[in-house]
Formats: structure tokens, sequence, C-alpha cells
């Protein structure tokens, strides 16, 4: 059989692959190397000469008995070649170590041996090469016919699934065809009802494909398309960027585009200028690359958004300082420039004419450029339009837009008309600053570079805006007002405390003249005194030293109110300090007949204070005390502490003071009569000074009274912690 040669260097049969059925190929002796052959041949000679050599006895004629096999075994496995080596070898073998001895020749007998041995040989080889040769061929034929006939069954096999499958398979075309039908009319349905979906959506909807051409606009979005002049059954097929180029590069753009590329649905808003409108656009991806956008009309929420927002910050400003044409200037630049892209405030002056206040813009250099520009084209008190109507009117002016006809009729000369023209003004709204009772001036808002057009809506939030602004600025004058009232009343009593202080300087003088010359008196250092003389003297006395204390209550005060009383701020023991007074109101305890307690303190606690301010308030209250209590009363003293302070409490058995008038007992120069039958002595200054002193040590005084049963006085100081 013809063979065929692998890269690989082997053989194999040119039917050794038929379609994808892979071919069994059989093993052959050929298929040996030479050296594998030759060796086969070797072995077999080796092993029968060693078989001849043992069994030699046995022999005797036979000696090639046990080298036939060996030529057949070589001629079966290794063919004709190995099997005449193995032949002459077994002659060569024999003759040396067997039949001839060393240095003998052959003889004839010997010589027709070998001749025989090695012709049998040769022809045994030969026949079994034959032999071996028609079985191989034999076997190839055998193994090919089967695979040949294993091929056939495969592909009967095959054949027959295969007319099955196209049998099913027609059978499934078929099918297909009656389902391709029934899609169709579902499909056809489908669009129809998605189609009346899409209709039925209130809000404007559109759908784009991958090449950002219209596939569909439904009714709400062909309303507002044929409001801005286009034809919506025109647009399909064209390019949305080409039919609206101002979006090319705009946000809008950006954002749509971001929701193709991610691939995820987008919501945002965006405003268009020209319209003076909001929009919330949903955006949503398609199967096919393409988008479908939805939108909906928010220019009521965002304006009320963004009025209440300006408002509340307006507000904040408006409030926070006194000095209204730093925060009008601070309002002009709070709508600059999402809401306006010019702002400018005037004022009526003192003059009765208006002055611009501020003005506002993004670039700092065309707000210094409108500054000159006002003086140098200053508006005219009696123009008909414009912000001195407005201020003389009290009425709002709205220019939805500005055409060049109103630009020529505002202009004074032709420059000014060619800058009026430069600034490229859309749009305007002019509002009064005012109040109840005037207009204090007025703010002008334009629109230019952003293209954005008020509306109705515009000057209702700037009207808001403008009242905010007239109060504050008519508070801040009234504040103004205040303050420069309350100056010169704080002037007044600055030198009423002065007044007082000197006046009460040089009364003192006197006064202790009076005191000391009638102390000498009384000493009898002038002369013996009679009864009635040393009477009057002692009267006189007495009547100096209560105009004396009623002088330095007046200084006291005078101090206090001054702010020239200095504290010495020490820890204070309280017990100590409330036992030394008792001495120094001893003698007028008893001119009255009261019984006066102490119940005691503890004696470690101690207070944040000066013990000179302490001792005087205590003196102060005890004297108020024994003045108001009749003879026969009770007045005590108790400590208590709770709450990081402690609290000396002065309680009398006095008549009690009116809950009406409890509040007024520490205003200065203030006296109760606890009983209308009596007249007390005194400023009235006690309890006002001795207030201020606690409060001076970050302490408090107050009263507790009930009529008829006495009055309670609290003095709360500040506690050391231990």
């Amino acid at each position: 059989m013809p063979v065929m040669t692998h890269p690989d260097g082997h053989q194999s049969s040119r039917h050794a692959t038929i379609g994808r059925t892979p071919l069994r190929v059989i093993p052959h002796r050929s298929r040996r190397g030479p050296l594998v052959r030759y060796g086969i041949a070797a072995v077999f000679t080796l092993v029968s000469l060693a078989l001849t050599v043992l069994l030699e006895p046995y022999l005797e004629r036979t000696i090639f008995l046990l080298f036939w096999p060996a030529v057949i075994g070589s001629a079966w496995l290794a063919g004709f070649g190995p099997a005449m080596l193995t032949a002459t070898a077994s002659v060569a073998l024999v003759d040396y170590f067997l039949l001839r001895p060393a240095g003998t020749g052959w003889n004839f007998v010997e010589l027709v041996t070998f001749a025989t041995f090695l012709g049998l040989a040769a022809l045994t080889s030969w026949a079994v090469n034959i032999i071996e040769v028609a079985r191989g061929v034999a076997a190839d034929a055998a193994t090919e016919n089967a695979r040949l006939a294993g091929l056939l069954d495969t592909q009967s096999e095959e054949l027959t699934h295969q007319l099955e499958e196209s049998q099913a398979m027609q059978e499934e075309l078929e099918q297909s065809a009656e389902e391709l039908a029934l899609r169709t009319g579902e499909a056809e349905t489908a669009e129809r009802f998605t189609r009346g979906i899409l209709e039925s959506i209130s809000d404007p909807f559109v759908v784009h494909d991958s090449e950002w051409r219209f596939r569909y606009v439904n009714a709400a979005a062909a309303r507002i398309i044929s409001g801005a002049n286009r034809d919506p059954v025109g647009l399909i097929g064209k390019v949305v960027w080409e039919e609206w180029p101002n979006l090319e590069g705009s946000k809008i753009q950006a954002d749509m585009r971001r929701a193709v590329e991610t691939r995820t649905p987008l919501t945002f808003e965006s405003f268009f200028a020209e319209q003076g409108r909001w929009a919330e656009l949903h955006c949503y991806p398609l199967p096919d690359g393409g988008l479908g956008t939805q939108w909906k009309d928010i220019t009521g929420r965002k304006r009320s958004e963004e009025a209440s927002g300006y408002l509340t910050r307006a507000t904040e400003l408006l409030a926070s300082s006194a000095d209204y044409e730093t925060t009008l200037g601070e309002v002009a630049q709070l709508i600059v420039p999402h809401f306006a892209d010019w702002c400018a405030i005037s004022v009526v002056d003192d003059t009765g004419h208006p002055r611009q206040l501020a003005v506002a813009h993004v670039d700092p250099e065309k707000v210094k450029w409108a500054h000159e520009l006002n003086k140098r084209y200053p508006p005219d008190s009696n123009a008909s339009t414009g912000v001195p109507q407005v201020i003389r009117t009290g009425e709002p002016e709205l220019y939805p837009e500005i055409p060049d006809e109103l630009l020529v009729a505002g202009a004074i000369d032709e420059e000014h008309l060619r800058i009026s023209r430069e600034l490229g003004l859309r749009s305007a709204m002019i509002v009064p600053l005012s109040t109840p009772d005037r207009t204090l001036g007025a703010i002008t808002v334009v629109s230019a570079e952003s293209g954005r057009r008020y509306s109705e809506a515009d000057l209702d939030f700037i009207m808001e805006l403008a009242r905010r602004a007239a109060l504050a600025v008519e508070n801040a004058r009234l504040h103004m007002a205040e303050l420069e009232a309350r100056r010169g009343a704080e002037e007044a009593n600055e030198a009423k405390t002065q007044f007082l202080a000197v006046m009460s300087h040089e009364l003192r003088t006197p006064l202790n003249a009076i005191g000391g010359y009638t102390e000498l008196l009384l000493m009898g250092i002038r002369g013996a005194l009679t009864v009635d003389q040393q009477a009057d003297l002692e009267r006189i006395q007495r009547s100096q030293r209560n105009l004396l204390s009623l002088i330095n209550d007046i200084l006291n005060y005078a101090k206090l109110e001054a702010g020239h009383v200095e504290f010495a701020i020490d820890k204070v023991p309280v017990h100590p300090v409330l036992l030394d007074i008792e001495p120094l109101i001893t003698p007028q305890l008893r001119s009255k007949l009261l019984t006066y307690s102490y119940s005691g303190c503890d004696k470690t606690l101690t207070v944040w204070a000066d013990a000179e301010k302490v001792r005087q308030i205590m003196l102060n209250l005890l004297s108020n005390a024994i003045k108001f209590t009749e003879p026969g009363g009770t007045i005590s003293i108790s400590c208590d502490s709770s709450d990081g302070h402690v609290q000396v409490i002065v309680t009398d058995t006095g008549l009690g003071i009116p809950a009406d008038r409890l509040s007024s007992v520490f205003e200065p120069f203030v006296q109760l009569e606890r009983n209308l039958s009596s007249n007390h002595e005194g400023t009235g200054l006690g309890l006002a000074i001795s207030r201020d002193l606690a409060r001076g040590m970050g302490g408090e005084l107050s009263a507790r009274s009930k009529v008829g049963e006495g009055s309670s006085f609290e003095l709360r100081l500040r506690r050391v912690d231990a």
C-alpha cells in the first residue's frame, strides 16, 4: 500500500484521516530501526550459543539444532538481513567454539554442513519474511476495511440524523413563521400601546438615536417646539445640536452625553436664559445607544427657592450692620451674576436728588467704569422714566425687552448712545426703596450678557427685596438717631454725675467743719453750756451727720454710675465679716428696742468678693431694716449655700412691702413709706448702691416681702470651691 511521510519522519497510510475519523496505525517490524533489528539477531545468536555449549554432549551431530530457532526468530521479528546475520554468526561461533581446534583447517564434511545450514537458513528466512510481509499487508487491509466500514456506518448515521434534523428544522421554520406573524402583530400592538403611553405623558418627551437624530417627539414636546416657530414633524431625522447650535458646549450637552456614555439614567436642572425658564431634565439611555429625554418646567419652584434664598441672605446682610450704605452694597453683590448682570442702588440725598450708592458687576473694572459713566451722565431729575421717575412716583418699572428705540430715547448724546449699545442690555427692572411713609431710593437690575429676560414674577421678587432693604435703611437711620440721642443722654448723665461728685465734695467740707466745731462746743472748750444749749448742739450734730450720710450716698452712687469704683476681688470668709457687723449696729438696735439674732454660718464658707464692699452692703441692709422696723421687732441674719453660691439673708418683722412696689425698691432715689403716718430720712440710694456693688462682684441682691409679715433681702455671692 502506498505510504506517506509526516513532517516528524514517521510513515503512515495515505488514508490516515478521512473526514474527522482518525486511523489506527498498525505496528510493523519495518518501523524498528536497524540497530534494534540487528540487536535482536545478536541476542538470539548468543542465547543459542550459550544453550548449545551447555547441551553439547547431547547434541553430537545435530550441533546446529538450537540455532534454528534463533534464525527463524530473527527472520520473524527482525527480517531477512538480521536472520542471515544470525545464520552466518552461528556458523562462525560453532566453528570456533565447538568443532575445530585452534590452528586446524576445515574438512569437507564441515564445509558441506556449514553450506547446507546457511542455505537452509537463507531459504527459511526468506520464507518467514515473505509470510510476515503478507501477514502485515493482510492486517493493514483488514484494518483499513474495518475503518472504512465504520466510517460508512458513521456517515450513514450522520445522514440519518441530518435528515431527521432537516425535517425537525422544517417543522420549526413553519412554527417560527407562525410565531413571527404572531410576534409581528404583538409588536405592532406594543408599538401602538407604547406610543399611546408616550403621547399620554403630560411632560415633553423626545427620543434621539445614537447619532443624536430625533426619532420621536410627543405631543407636549411638539407644542413647545411649535411655540418656538419650528416644525416638530420636520425635526425627525435631524441632529439636535445642528437645530439648536447654542447648546453646543453647554452643560445640557455635557450632561446628555454623559448619560449616554455611562449608560446610566441622569437627572439635572438647567436654566434657559432667553426664555427665562427653568427645566428639570430626565435622561434615559436606550439599548441601541440612543437617549430618551423628558423635561418638566420647574420655573415656579426654582423662582420660589431662588427668591427665598436671596431674601434670607439679604435679610441677614441687612441685619448684620447699622451701616446701611455698606450693607446695601453687599445686597447688590448678592444677586450678581446669578440673577442679574448689573445691579445699582441709589438713595435720595439731603437735597432730594438720587445719589448712586452702589454698583455691582462680576468685573471690577466695569464697576469703576460705571461709576465714572454716572458722574459723566448723571440722571435727569425730571426724566419721565428711570430712577428719578420711580423715586418720584414710588411705582416700579419693568422692561422685559430693551429695544434700541428705548436706548435712543434715553441717550444724552451720541457717545452716550454708543456706550449704551455696547453694553448689550437685554432686560431691566427699576423698583423703589419705599417705606410706608416715603421713598428712600431705587434698585436697578439689568440683564446683559446672560440674555435673561425678566418677568412679572421677577418683579415681585425684586420688589420684596427692595421693601426689606428700605425697612433696613429706615431702621438703620432710626438706630443712628437713637444712638445720637443715647449719646447725648449719656453725656448729660455724665455731666450730672460730675456735678453731683463736685457738689458732694464741696458740701462735705463745710459740713465737716460744722461737725468739728459742734464737737468742740459740746466738749466745753468755749465755756460751759446750758442744758438747752447742749440739746441744740446735739440736734445740730445729728442733722450734720444725716446730711453728711446723704452726701456720701450721693457721692458713692455717682462713682458707681461713672464706673469709678474699683473692686479688690479675693477669697472672703463669710462668718468673720458677719460677726464684725454686730458691734456697728448695736447702738441703733438699742435705740429702737429691736431684737437682733445671727444664727451663725459654716466657718468653711468662703466667697469671691471685696470684703469692704460686702461689709458696706450688709450695713446698708441692716440700717434699712432698722429704719423700717417698728420698736419691739426682730432683725435676723442667716446664711446658706447651694448651686455654687452663698446666700446671706437679712430678715425683719416690719410691715412689709406691697407686691406692686417690690420691684422698684432698688431704683435710685426711691423711698417707700412702709407706714404712711411716718417720715423716714434718707435719699433712697442705699439699696440701689448695694445692688450695684453686689453685681460688681458677680453676685445679686434680691428682695421678698409680704405686707404685715416683714421683708427679706438676699445677698447672693459666688462660693469658693473647696
